[in-house]
């Protein structure tokens, strides 16, 4: 016989999330709200060394990097230096045998010319260095301008040679003396800091003597 009973649907069942969702992961393992906030510590704490670790690396390439150019500075100036402390040397044999009469004033204005024009060509080539970092360029223009100073008076102590006459002589032996110790300062400062270790002699720029004076004095 025909069945008559009422038929009865399914009830139907609340749908769940994916077994393997981040959801249930997440209930399975029991984090909860202290589990989440430690997991965002220890990420933010990942990324802060992270940035750290690049700080490091970035300051560790900029200071090698400055190294390398104030070697290179040093490679360029220290031979002009040396050659240029060399030719003033020379000066003051000229200057006495003016002034013992051993040589005419013509003569001693003829050779003290020609250490001037030699000196103007260490001129131009101090000059022509061009440090790679701002703060090396910057005190090379200190020590080219006493090079420009010293070519200057050069010119002058010649003339006055050539006509025996000194009272025109320009001064400029404190300001020399003071651009040089400046120099000299600078790159002390700078080579401690790199851990660069500068000419031994290079501190006794600026001392003695700057300019050769006729008179000996």
């Amino acid at each position: 016989m025909p069945d008559t009973a009422p038929r009865i649907s399914p009830v139907p069942q609340p749908q769940h999330a994916a077994a393997g969702g981040p959801l249930n992961r997440t209930r399975r393992l029991g984090a909860g709200p202290r589990v989440l906030a430690l997991s965002l510590m220890l990420a933010l704490l990942g990324s802060t060394l992270a940035g750290c670790d690049r700080e490091s690396s970035s300051t560790q390439n900029s200071a090698a990097s400055e190294r390398t150019a104030l070697a290179a500075y040093m490679r360029q100036v220290e031979p002009i230096r040396l050659a240029v402390n060399r030719l003033l040397n020379g000066a003051d044999p000229i200057l006495k045998a003016n002034r013992h009469k051993r040589i005419s004033p013509q003569q001693a204005a003829l050779r003290m010319g020609a250490l001037e024009r030699r000196f103007a060509d260490y001129t131009v080539d101090i000059a022509a260095i061009q440090p790679a970092t701002p703060q090396l360029a910057s005190l090379a223009a200190i020590y080219a301008h006493t090079f420009i100073l010293e070519d200057s008076y050069l010119s002058a102590l010649t003339t006055g040679l050539a006509e025996s006459d000194f009272d025109d002589l320009p001064n400029t032996q404190s300001e020399q003396r003071a651009a040089i110790i400046q120099w000299r300062t600078g790159l002390t400062v700078l080579a401690r800091r790199l851990g660069y270790r500068l000419p031994a002699d290079l501190q006794v720029a600026g001392r003695g003597e700057i300019a050769p004076s006729p008179d000996g004095s």
